[in-house]
């Protein structure tokens, strides 16, 4: 039995990184969600409850847990920012630790436990410098990054940038951690 931390950032990919939860619940894992306000637009927080059978983290300052963001990540056996957007990487690469969830990344980096980022996003966010950029820093300090998908995008577009199936993302998984 593994614990994950999954980290969700905003995107309509949320609605497909859930499939993570089922299956780890269903071998039997346990599963913190962590979700930005961002990600709790496109997916409500007791679907997210109701799959990992876990309240879930969507405060910094949570009452009566105030160093929650500390514990989850020595809890935890690995760390998945599924989906992560532009934004939320991007925050990362500069250290910026401003919500739950980039503060508990923040937390987590050290530990020597694993730390994944899969990207969603539009192509050209994809691509932008910044965000490139801030893949590379993310991999020199140690976090490993799956390679995006190509294919339909959400916003009707083709191309990079896309959410891996789930059968795929577990499988990158398995073969990291």
């Amino acid at each position: 039995m593994k614990k994950h931390v999954l980290m969700m950032s905003g995107s309509i990919a949320c609605a497909k990184a859930t499939g993570l939860i089922s299956e780890w619940v269903k071998k039997g894992d346990e599963v913190q969600v962590i979700a930005s306000q961002a990600a709790l637009q496109f997916i409500g927080e007791a679907t997210l409850e109701g799959l990992s059978q876990k309240p879930v983290m969507t405060d910094t300052f949570e009452k009566g847990d105030m160093m929650a963001h500390i514990h989850v990540s020595r809890w935890a056996d690995d760390i998945i920012l599924c989906p992560a957007t532009a934004n939320t990487i991007n925050k990362l690469a500069a250290g910026i630790a401003d919500d739950v969830l980039t503060t508990s990344w923040v937390a987590a980096h050290g530990l020597g436990k694993p730390m994944l980022v899969i990207p969603a996003m539009n192509s050209m966010m994809w691509k932008y410098p910044a965000t490139q950029e801030a893949i590379k820093k993310l991999v020199a300090w140690g976090i490993d990054v799956m390679p995006t998908a190509e294919g339909d995008l959400a916003c009707g577009e083709q191309g990079a940038g896309r959410l891996p199936e789930v059968v795929d993302i577990l499988a990158y998984l398995d073969s990291k951690t």
